[in-house]
Formats: structure tokens, sequence, C-alpha cells
């Protein structure tokens, strides 16, 4: 079945009132409802040159180097909540003479969060970038969300 309004119902006079109102459809729509270019000299297939511009205009998705990325610095990011959570809670009783206990563990989880919600905004907000932007982004990230806590203390203890 087509997706198409304008294949569901028959063409009326006076339809083209309705058709000024009606919002123009998204560019990936158009590519896909666009005609395929008509062979040249009979039934002969379309050449090469046709085949690859219409190659050309679908999206190509993401790649298998940048997915693997993505999952190598995905793990990262989860290995940092974690981090967060074992240095925060590692260092919770060395803390509690300068914080009182609610202000130091609404500290401890807005840190323990910051990792997963770096990468969680990187994603929507290079959704129709670069690959190469989208994982500078999260790399410069990893680099600035490290659990010191955890790193310097060795978790503080908590393990």
């Amino acid at each position: 079945m087509s997706s198409d309004p304008d294949d569901d119902a028959p063409s009326w006079e006076g339809d083209a009132a309705l058709d000024a109102r009606r919002p123009a459809p998204h560019p990936s729509e158009q590519r896909a409802t666009r005609p395929a270019p008509a062979p040249q000299g009979g039934d002969a297939a379309p050449s090469r040159d046709d085949q690859a511009d219409v190659r050309d205009d679908e999206s190509q998705g993401i790649g298998t180097a940048t997915l693997v990325m993505l999952g190598i610095l995905g793990g990262v990011y989860l290995l940092y909540t974690v981090g967060w959570v074992i240095g925060g809670v590692g260092m919770q009783a060395k803390a509690m003479f300068m914080l009182p206990a609610p202000l130091y563990l609404a500290s401890m989880w807005i840190a323990a969060l910051a990792p997963a919600l770096w990468f969680v905004a990187t994603l929507i907000l290079t959704r129709g970038g670069r690959d190469w932007v989208r994982i500078s982004a999260l790399v410069v990230g990893a680099a600035l969300l490290v659990p010191w806590p955890f790193v310097v203390a060795g978790g503080g203890g908590a393990l």
C-alpha cells in the first residue's frame, strides 16, 4: 500500500485549494517519491550514472567504524558513571565535615549522571552532523568527566 495521500483517493475539481494548505513534504519523502529516470532508447536499463545519482541522494546511515567507536565510548561513559558512584560513596565520610549530607548526596548524583547526560546530549545534538564531530565531542567529554575521586583514591576504601 502506498503512503502517498494522493494515491488513496481520486482527485476532484477544487482540490487545488486543499493542496495549497497542505504542508510541504520532508526532503527525504520527496526523494523517495521522485520518479525514477526514464530509460532512453526503449527498454534499456538505467545507466550507471543514473543509479549513482539515486544512491547518492539516499542517506548512507552510520558507518561501521563510527558504530564501533560509539560502542567503545559508550562503555567508557558507563564505567565513568560507576566510578563516580563508587568514588563518591567512598569519599562521603571524609567530606561530611565540609558539606551537609543532602548537599553532598545531591552533588554526588549530579556528578554520577554527568557522563550519561553528556553521552545522550552529544548523540542528540550531533544527530545530523558528521561522524568525526560526534566522536570528537565524546572524546572531549571522556577527558573532562574522569571520575577523579575513584582514580585518585582507588574508590576511597569503598571497594
